[in-house]
This record gives C-alpha cells, structure tokens and sequence, in this order.
C-alpha cells in the first residue's frame, strides 16, 4: 500500500534536505577551520618552546657571564690591593733611603770636619 505523498510534503522534505546540506557544509567548514587552527596552535607551542629554549640559553649565557664577570672583579681587587701593598713597600723603601741619605750626609759633613780640623 502505498500512501500518495503531497506536492507540500514533498516540498517540505526537499527543503530540510538542502538546510541539511548546507548545515553539512558549514559543518565541514567549521571542522576545516578547527584543523588549521590546531596545527596553527600546534606551531605557536613548537615556537613558544623554542623561545623557552633561547631564553634558557640566555640565561645560562648571562649567568656565565656574570661568574666571569665577578672572578674579574676578584682579580682586579686582588691587584689593587697588591698595588697599594707595593706602593707601601715602596714609601717605606722611600723613607729609608732618605734616612740613609741623610746619614750619609751626616757622616760626610762630620768626615770634613775631620779632615778640616786635622789640617789646622
């Protein structure tokens, strides 16, 4: 038995059958979009990683640097502090030869004395 299916009904059907379509379409566009945007996001993580990675170099760059960067500032204040020493050492040196000098110049006026006096 079959029923007679109505011009209207037919209508009907045809109409949800092209929503249905359309909906499919936009259906497979959306899943489209959502797949580039995964692999878009997947890149944005892989360089976010790689940025991590640059960043940590870096750090451990600068790190380094600045361990060598404190043994100079060691090295140079070690220097200094041998400088001012051998500037002391020098100063005393200094005073001594002037002591001696003036010893020196001491016993060489007494010697004239001497020598004047003997001559007399």
């Amino acid at each position: 038995m079959f029923h007679r299916v109505r011009y209207g009904d037919a209508k009907i059907t045809n109409e949800y059958a092209e929503i249905t379509n359309e909906f499919a379409e936009i259906t497979n566009a959306y899943a489209e979009i959502t797949n580039e945007y995964a692999e878009i996001t997947n890149e944005y993580a892989e360089i976010t990683n790689e940025y991590a990675e640059i960043t940590n170099e870096f750090a451990e760059i600068t790190n380094e640097y600045a361990k060598i960067t404190n043994a100079y500032a060691e090295i140079t204040n070690a220097y200094a502090e041998i400088t001012n020493e051998y500037a002391e050492i020098t100063n005393a040196y200094a005073k001594i030869t002037n002591e001696f000098a003036e010893i020196t110049n001491a016993l060489a006026s007494k010697n004239r004395r001497h020598r004047q006096i003997a001559t007399i």
